[in-house]
């Protein structure tokens, strides 16, 4: 069954990248969502271990769900969609956490994730300073941080490659809005993006750890 719901979940995704790199947006205004609906339904039933982070990681792609609709080229509610994705960001490390897997990893996940904001964050934040969007964006930013440490600090690949793939669609978003406009950003964001939620669905379960 899982097989199944994350094969809907590929095909989904596919259909909605399509629809960003044709500017298709009703198409798109379905498909994005649906990807989360589909995924969510995953989380469900996979073979979570612990179970424990479970709940923390279906409220997070609940609250990805609401990030997605705000940031729908016909909603664009950008502010709405930061704060439901910081909502989801801080679920995912709480579920995250559970999973850790000794502090040298811990240890290896700051070093990678400070190493990433300096190169990612940092140009963002840059381009923030003095509006009204520097203190949201930097406490999404420090939070983006934080996801890959603990996904590093789980020990499963697919945790932690989901983790980063999810921090690179991050930057390049906020790239793309605040520091160098480039449209043609967006089938990328969209790639990412859901390969991350993916990896942190699919490393609910041990299996592949």
């Amino acid at each position: 069954m899982i097989a199944i719901v994350l094969a809907a979940a590929g095909l989904t995704a596919m259909v909605d990248w399509w629809s960003v790199a044709t500017r298709n947006h009703r198409v798109e205004t379905v498909a994005k969502p649906l990807v989360m609906i589909w995924l969510i339904i995953a989380a469900l039933i996979i073979d979570a271990d612990p179970t424990s982070a479970r709940p923390w990681i279906v409220a997070g792609l609940v609250a990805g769900l609401a990030g997605d609709i705000f940031l729908l080229p016909n909603v664009d509610r950008f502010l709405a969609g930061l704060g439901a994705f910081l909502v989801g960001h801080v679920l995912y490390i709480g579920g995250l956490i559970q999973i850790r897997d000794g502090w040298e990893l811990f240890i290896i996940g700051a070093v990678a994730g400070v190493a990433l904001l300096s190169v990612i964050g940092r140009p963002i934040v840059l381009a923030v300073r003095g509006t009204s969007y520097f203190i949201p964006v930097t406490v999404y930013i420090g939070a983006v941080g934080a996801l890959v440490v603990v996904g590093i600090a789980t020990g499963r690949w697919v945790l932690a490659a989901g983790a980063v793939s999810f921090a690179l669609s991050d930057a390049l978003l906020g790239s793309d809005r605040f520091v160098t406009p480039a449209p043609n950003h967006r089938v990328y964001v969209h790639v990412l993006y859901q390969l991350g939620q993916a990896g942190l669905v699919i490393g609910l379960s041990a299996t592949f750890a």
